[in-house]
């Protein structure tokens, strides 16, 4: 892991992603428990914006492949990681979520890792079973900062489907 935060960090060193954050199952670890995945989602911001309907990640995949790493499917194989690089700035919660990022202690690096609350949401918003799984995962721990939950949601427009869907993963 420490190497791939070494590579994220070069990146921004280079100009190509402005911030990241570890999102996804591997957010849910560091913030809690081991859990299955497959692979470590960053969420980023590229440096150079674009007019563009059109998302290029050409620069990633250039730096990548300059690095010698190589590619499965929508993954970069680095050290032995899969990661998927997902694009943040099109989603007001992503954006949000990087933006509000906690920092967390991994190996000697600090990560910017998404918040349990906005972690939440992100998985209410995709609405997997996987998702709602790791929704009641954070809800036994009990660790979750209800108001700041509530207020994400809200935001969001998010209360109605929570609402709707709770049953799955609380107890009320």
């Amino acid at each position: 892991m420490e190497k791939v935060l070494g590579v994220l960090k070069a990146m921004k060193g280079v100009g190509i992603i402005e911030r990241y954050a570890i999102g996804g199952a591997f957010a849910a670890i560091l913030h809690y428990e081991p859990i299955s995945t497959i692979d470590l989602d960053i969420f980023f911001f590229l440096r150079e914006k674009t007019a563009s309907p059109i998302l290029s990640l050409n620069a990633i995949y250039e730096y990548a492949k300059k690095h010698g790493f190589s590619f499965d499917h929508e993954f970069i194989n680095i050290h032995g990681w899969l990661v998927q690089f997902v694009e943040a700035s099109h989603s007001a919660l992503w954006t949000e979520a990087v933006e509000n990022a906690d920092t967390i202690k991994v190996d000697d690096f600090d990560a910017q890792v998404i918040g349990k609350e906005h972690l939440i949401a992100m998985w209410l918003l995709a609405g997997r079973a996987k998702d709602y799984q790791k929704i009641a995962m954070f809800q036994e721990a009990g660790f979750l900062d209800k108001t700041k939950l509530s207020d994400i949601l809200e935001r969001h427009d998010l209360t109605a489907k929570w609402d709707k869907e709770k049953w799955r993963f609380t107890d009320e």
